[in-house]
């Protein structure tokens, strides 16, 4: 089992805020960041999206990666596209959803010929990518390292 010398996340924090203002900005709205959000007539669970807008019907999802996703974190897409579900499932509206991302890479992958990219069309999700400057590109890049979550030649 590989073992995480430096697991911190706190590059990936910085750019989820970058990542939160540039959408905030570019939809002109005032939305709640990491909000919990009770899911009525379910015994009390909760959910916490990376932002959310009750009055304006949005919700998102934040990713903070560079590079093509690995299986597992395409499982945490498919996990985020499910909260959104659930939310507008749960209140029986329909609501603005988006995955926010910094990479091409990552944004070609969710718009591509999988099952996956046909699932976020098919249920209206925007994948809205924003540049990263090469300052913050190469910060995230070096965490990434750190935490072994880009993949490395033959793997």
């Amino acid at each position: 089992m590989a073992k995480y010398t430096d697991s911190d996340s706190s590059v990936q924090c910085e750019i989820e805020n970058i990542l939160f203002c540039k959408i905030q900005s570019e939809l002109n709205l005032k939305l709640e960041k990491n909000p919990v959000i009770s899911l009525t007539g379910n015994c009390g669970k909760k959910i916490q999206p990376d932002f959310y807008s009750a009055g304006a019907k949005v919700i998102g999802e934040i990713h903070s990666h560079m590079g093509k996703l690995k299986p597992a974190q395409l499982h945490k897409v498919e996990a985020d596209i499910l909260k959104m579900l659930l939310i507008e499932k749960v209140y029986g509206e329909k609501f603005a959803k988006y995955i926010v991302v910094c990479s091409e890479e990552e944004e070609k992958q969710l718009q591509g010929s999988s099952f996956l990219a046909e699932a976020i069309s098919q249920f209206e999700i925007k994948v809205r990518f924003f540049e990263l400057s090469e300052e913050y590109k190469t910060k995230l890049e070096n965490a990434m390292k750190k935490q072994n979550l880009i993949k490395s030649c033959g793997e």
